[in-house]
């Protein structure tokens, strides 16, 4: 499947947001696989299903040639190492923030972008809180 992209423009700058990003996404199980100052990127497994689970191993228990040819269809090809990337740019009074990621990790970048603070429609940023 082809990588999904997200964007949203910050009032932070764009070292902050990097910053923001190493926290968020290691704090979720992705490793940090390289920085610099404007992008970084995470890689990490996806999560298998406790339904393909069961099933793989109901087969092989019944059937084991079944359930050996479906771990390696599904199983193993859903293990393969998937990147997210977060590649800012900076702009007057902010950044704008780029997110490339695989479908399954939708909600947790839905979940990073909400928590960056977005920029106002004047070009100042919001006054804290």
């Amino acid at each position: 499947m082809a990588d999904l992209t997200a964007t949203t423009q910050t009032s932070l700058p764009p070292e902050e947001v990097m910053v923001r990003a190493v926290q968020f996404f290691t704090n979720e199980n992705w490793r940090a696989q390289s920085q610099t100052n404007r992008i970084a990127t995470f890689v990490g497994l996806p999560k298998i299903p406790w339904f393909h689970l069961l099933l793989a191993i109901l087969l092989t228990i019944c059937f084991v040639v079944p359930g050996v040819i479906y771990y390696i269809l599904v199983i193993k090809k859903a293990r393969r190492l998937q990147n997210i990337v977060v590649t800012t740019t900076p702009v007057s009074a902010g950044c704008d923030a780029a997110v490339t990621y695989p479908p399954h990790a939708q909600r947790l970048v839905d979940s990073f972008l909400a928590a960056l603070p977005t920029r106002s429609s004047s070009g100042t940023p919001p006054l804290p809180a």
